[in-house]
């Protein structure tokens, strides 16, 4: 993950690939990938607007895409008790409740480029 997170002291668990470039579905899988890793229905996901602006994360990584290998981008924020990673390579990682980490749930912003 090109170092951009380093605040976990463990593997994610959970990892799902995404198209970069097809960003529409990227709401979709990170709700998916939470569902998936808390054994609960999508339906029983607080929502992911709560947390992020979807419309901006999709704008973010069409940018980064845009730019190429000049720009690595990377954000991580907290939905319900996970926190997620979504890289511009294409991965969303979850990982699990940031109590566990000593992080908060501010939102973290990393960008090379």
């Amino acid at each position: 993950m090109n170092g951009l997170f380093s605040d976990h002291e463990c593997s994610p668990i959970h990892r799902v690939h995404f198209e970069p470039t097809n960003s529409g579905q990227l709401s979709s899988a990170i709700v998916c990938a939470i569902s998936t890793v808390a054994d609960r229905s999508p339906r029983d996901i607080g929502p992911l607007w709560e947390a992020i602006d979807p419309e901006a994360l999709e704008r973010l990584l069409d940018h980064a895409a845009a730019r190429g290998a000049m720009a690595s981008v990377g954000l991580e924020f907290s939905v319900d008790e996970f926190d997620i990673v979504v890289t511009d390579c294409g991965e969303i990682l979850v990982y699990g409740d940031s109590s566990d980490y000593g992080s908060d749930d501010d939102l973290e912003f990393t960008f090379d480029g």
